[in-house]
Formats: structure tokens, sequence, C-alpha cells
């Protein structure tokens, strides 16, 4: 599947535009609360500017996230056009939106709760599992592929280490090649996922948000956004089974 261009900047309607609201959904939370550091204090700032009316400000942190918010976004829905489309959508309810920040999160994480809500939605209201491509890796914003960047690849290294043993985990595979193979079977399976699944190993295996700014994000108490963490990793190991317990070893 080829992804459509975009462009650099993801366009950013005037603040006067209406948007539609997220209400109703039982995915609209409380805004997370994590420690700021100094990269992301300066990101507050600019957001701080365009509270002020600064749409250059914006404009900065729309081309600073982009490309990240779109793979995780990607990785949910598996479609590229779609991915595009909610990115967009994420950056513009984000802008309308403006008040509602108030500086106990980083930006980043406030336009994920605002991606993740849409891309949960969006999955539950098409209602059907997407198959990720095997020969389409990760793409920026602009549509190009990352150089080498294979953004799945930490999920990959944790089926590896925790979802083996024995034969399986004697016949990982060894090389590039082999491993790109396994990132492959990875994104397809997280593809046959439920949404809350998909969602949860995207956030913490991919996006690297730790316990509380999922559990914050997803509006879930802590311990059950780790046993549903707990059940999405045991689903996604049930998806591969058949591919790591296979003997690849050359013949």
């Amino acid at each position: 599947m080829q992804a459509q261009k975009i462009s650099r900047n993801f366009p950013i309607p005037a603040p006067s535009n209406p948007m539609s609201s997220l209400s109703g959904s039982q995915f609209e939370v409380p805004e997370p609360s994590e420690p700021i550091n100094l990269a992301a204090r300066r990101e507050i700032e600019l957001l701080r500017k365009a509270q002020q009316g600064d749409r250059a400000s914006y404009g900065e942190l729309v081309v600073a996230y982009q490309d990240r918010l779109y793979n995780a976004v990607l990785r949910l829905v598996g479609d590229f056009d779609e991915a595009r489309e909610l990115t967009q959508e994420a950056f513009t309810r984000g802008l309308m939106k403006l008040e509602s920040f108030r500086g106990d999160a980083s930006p980043y994480t406030w336009l994920f709760r605002i991606a993740v809500n849409l891309a949960i939605s969006h999955l539950r209201k098409v209602q059907r599992h997407r198959v990720f491509s095997l020969d389409a890796p990760p793409r920026n914003g602009n549509g190009r592929q990352h150089d080498g960047d294979d953004q799945a690849s930490s999920l990959a290294d944790r089926v590896s280490r925790d979802g083996t043993s024995g034969k399986a985990a004697a016949a990982m595979p060894p090389d590039d090649l082999e491993r790109k193979e396994l990132h492959g079977q990875v994104l397809t399976a997280l593809g046959r996922l439920d949404a809350e699944y998909r969602a949860v190993l995207v956030m913490r295996d991919i996006e690297g948000f730790d316990y509380q700014q999922m559990a914050d994000v997803l509006g879930l108490p802590l311990g059950t956004l780790k046993s549903r963490l707990f059940r999405a990793r045991l689903a996604l190991r049930d998806e591969l089974r058949a591919y790591l317990s296979a003997d690849r070893r050359p013949r």
C-alpha cells in the first residue's frame, strides 16, 4: 500500500472554525499528569503562546510532532490515508481546545490523548480489524519512509524477549533480514487485535508512555490498565504463536 503524501505542515484552521466535540466518549478523560523535562518546558511555552493567539507557535508544535503522532495513529488504524486524516483532525481539535491545556503534561501527551480518542472511536465505528501491510515500512508526515528507523522495533524486541522460550527462543531471527520479517509479523498481528489492546501496546511498547500516563490518557484505574496491557501482550503472542514456534533455521 502506498502512502498518500501530505504537506510538511498540517493545515491549521482559523480558531473561529467550529469543531465537533469528543464529549460523550468514555475515553474523554481529564488531562494526564507527568514529569516535565526541559525540552517539554519549551514546548509548553510554545503552547502557552498559542493560547495567547500566536498561530506560529502552534505551527512549530505541529512540525515537531506530526511525524511521531502520524506513525502512532498509523499503528492504531492500519491505513495510511485514515491515519493522515485522523492526525490532521487531532491537531485541529488541539487548536480548538487550547484553553483546556493546563501545563501539567507535555503538549505531546495532551495531543496524543486527543489522537488516541479519535483513533479508538474511529475503529469502533468502522467495526473491522486491520491487517498491516508486510511490505509497507513506517513513513513520516510527508509519506517518506524512515531510514532504518522501524517504529515497531521495541514491540518486536519485547515479543522476542518475553514471548518465547525453548525451541522458539532458539529460533529467533538472527540477522537483519529475519528481524525485519519479525517486525512485519508483529505489525500484522497488531492489526488483528481489538482497538483497546492495540492502543495500550502502541502507547507502552512503541510510544514509551509510563503506566500512569497511559491510565490518565485512557481514563482507567492503574490496576485495570496494567491488566489490559498484560492481556494485550498475551493476545499478541497468541497471534504470533505459529510464527514464533516455527523452525526458521537454514536447512
